[in-house]
């Protein structure tokens, strides 16, 4: 099997422009649903307190786009060691579904294994599961279905890899988008959506010398596994 070439400067660098334009339109999504309800919850409590937490995390996450961007001035990665488990954790302790409010919620389980460091972009990575994590709950918010994020080691001969699954009970994607349009940018199921998810994630893992594989039916729900290599930095 050929060797995947190394990401060059041009493509990280559009990658970061998928993932500014994807943050950009999940942080005015949410902004719409405080404006929409304002009125009605202003004297309510646990809604002020919601609201001032979003702001918070609105100017924090523009202080770190910003940040990002300028230091990305000759595209490159900055890699440490990761804890993927605590990105895991982060991810859905921010994890939003797009118009919960008519939908019940979907119900998450987690089966978290203890792993190895990785080394990796903290900020990409969580980004990355970031997106996957919420389309799975998008695909389950109308009925109130359910979503499971499991961690594991994988060793295959050599190849010493932590893999990430995030499995939901949606109704699923057809064999020929998963194969010809799942992984192309502006190539959506969602009738909100912008198509940049699953793309950014596949990007940002490549960079990463890792893969994303996506299993999916119609009406059986879909399992996405991120995988990512345990291997000093390069």
């Amino acid at each position: 099997m050929p060797a995947r070439p190394r990401p060059t400067k041009r493509r990280l660098r559009s990658t970061m422009e998928s993932v500014l334009l994807h943050d950009m339109r999940n942080m005015g999504f949410r902004l719409g649903l405080v404006l929409e309800n304002f009125e009605e919850n202003f004297e309510d409590p646990d809604f002020k307190r919601s609201v001032v937490e979003l702001l918070q995390g609105t100017r924090e996450k523009l202080d770190t786009m910003v940040s990002r961007w300028t230091a990305h001035a000759d595209s490159i990665l900055i890699k440490v060691e990761v804890d993927v488990n605590d990105l895991v954790r982060e991810v859905l302790r921010v994890a939003r579904v797009r118009g919960a409010a008519g939908n019940r919620p979907p119900g998450v389980t987690t089966e978290l294994a203890p792993l190895p460091r990785v080394w990796g972009d903290p900020h990409y990575l969580q980004d990355a599961l970031l997106s996957i994590v919420q389309n799975a709950l998008e695909a389950v918010a109308p009925a109130g279905g359910r979503v499971i994020v499991r961690s594991h080691e994988e060793r295959r001969g050599r190849k010493h890899t932590v893999v990430v699954e995030i499995e939901d009970d949606g109704p699923g994607m057809s064999e020929e988008f998963v194969r010809n349009r799942l992984f192309r940018p502006f190539q959506t199921t969602k009738p909100e959506g912008v198509g940049l998810g699953l793309y950014t994630s596949s990007q940002i893992l490549l960079f990463h010398r890792g893969d994303l594989v996506v299993k999916s039916r119609p009406g059986e729900g879909t399992l996405v596994r991120a995988i990512l290599p345990v291997e000093a930095p390069s």
